[in-house]
């Protein structure tokens, strides 16, 4: 089983005046893990569901390999789906559960059983073969729902927020198992999910959408070092936003004045848009906020929160604008209380400007 590429060039999907996805396009590399990540109503599941065939495009086309398979049905796609919820037959065992797919394309009865076999050996669950669903953990019904999404060898592997109903650890659990899984077989994996933290572990890439639109496309480290937009700076992460006055703006990067009066330069690299007028913001990320002698924002402690391995800082700047910094607890920060007045500063590198 080896994973094909997945094409969606310019994908629009329309319910009446209602427009779902507008003119999406992903190319998706043979072995891939793409996650599709963005909020409720973003269109992530709606690209899932065109992908597919369980929706139907009102524009753009859909590619499985070199297939245009645009209009072609579900059954005729060759793909696995392991949906929300494990949709696991109650009555039926998990060898059972596991072979139906097969047992729908008419494959017989031993074969069924032998490759189902298989299948369950893969996701680590052959033991459990003759139990029913109900005798099974989350996690493990969720392995079998992979047993079966996978026992037909598909071209590609959609996963619908899998993992929403497990608890934390399970969550963890499973993501390990499927990036195993994915690293075994090869196949080209297209996963769905509003979980920030599931798409940076998981993914090669992760396209993050907004009202039925693609913001950005890039690895994770793309799109929390580099967000293309305020939208996915702060979708993306923890992120502090600073509303700041441009004073000048060229080639080699931008000089900004932040709340409290001090200057700050930042390169050319950092600067998404162009910061024309007087006005822009800034975003940082907490863990790259630190204590500063001069520079940086003055700001008023409100709380100090312990947790173990960091401290969160949260503060506000005398505009009123809340900020939070994320202080390795061996950085040697000096005790700090309520009400406190300390400067908070970043390396130039650490910040990014949006127009």
């Amino acid at each position: 089983m080896r994973g094909v590429s997945v094409g969606i060039e310019r994908l629009k999907v329309a319910y009446g005046p209602v427009t779902a996805v507008n003119d999406v396009s992903l190319d998706i590399a043979p072995g891939e893990f793409l996650a599709l990540l963005g909020p409720s109503g973003s269109g992530k599941t709606t690209i899932l569901m065109t992908l597919a065939g369980f929706e139907h495009p009102s524009a753009g086309r859909i590619l499985i390999g070199s297939d245009d398979v645009t209009t072609r049905p579900t059954n005729q796609r060759n793909i696995g789906m392991v949906f929300q919820r494990y949709s696991l037959f109650p009555h039926m065992s998990v060898r059972d559960n596991v072979a139906f797919p097969l047992k729908m394309r008419g494959v017989a009865k031993a074969e069924r059983a032998r490759l189902a076999e298989a299948a369950l050996a893969k996701v680590r669950l052959a033991e459990f073969a003759g139990r029913m669903p109900a005798q099974l953990s989350g996690g493990q019904q969720q392995r079998v729902a992979l047993a079966r999404a996978i026992v037909y060898e598909p071209r590609v592997l959609l996963m619908d927020e899998p993992l929403s109903a497990l608890d934390k650890n399970l969550r963890e659990e499973m993501q390990l198992e499927i990036l195993r899984l994915k690293e075994q077989l090869g196949i080209t994996v297209v996963f769905v999910t509003h979980d920030q933290q599931e798409a940076l572990t998981m993914a090669d890439r992760v396209a993050v959408l907004s009202n039925g639109q693609l913001q950005q496309l890039g690895s994770p480290r793309d799109l929390y070092e580099a967000p293309a937009n305020r939208f996915v700076a702060g979708f993306v992460g923890e992120m502090n936003f600073l509303e700041v006055g441009v004073l000048r703006s060229g080639g080699d990067g931008a000089a900004v004045r932040l709340p409290g009066g001090a200057e700050a330069v930042l390169p050319q690299g950092q600067i998404a848009g162009s910061p024309s007028g007087a006005q822009a913001v800034l975003a940082v990320r907490p863990e790259r906020l630190v204590p500063v002698a001069d520079g940086g924002v003055p700001v008023a402690v409100e709380q100090v929160v312990y947790s173990g391995a960091t401290v969160l800082l949260v503060a506000r700047s005398d505009d009123g604008t809340e900020i939070r910094a994320r202080i390795g607890t061996h950085a040697g920060l000096a005790p700090l209380a309520r009400g406190d007045r300390i400067r908070l500063g970043w390396a130039p590198e650490a910040a990014r400007l949006f127009a």
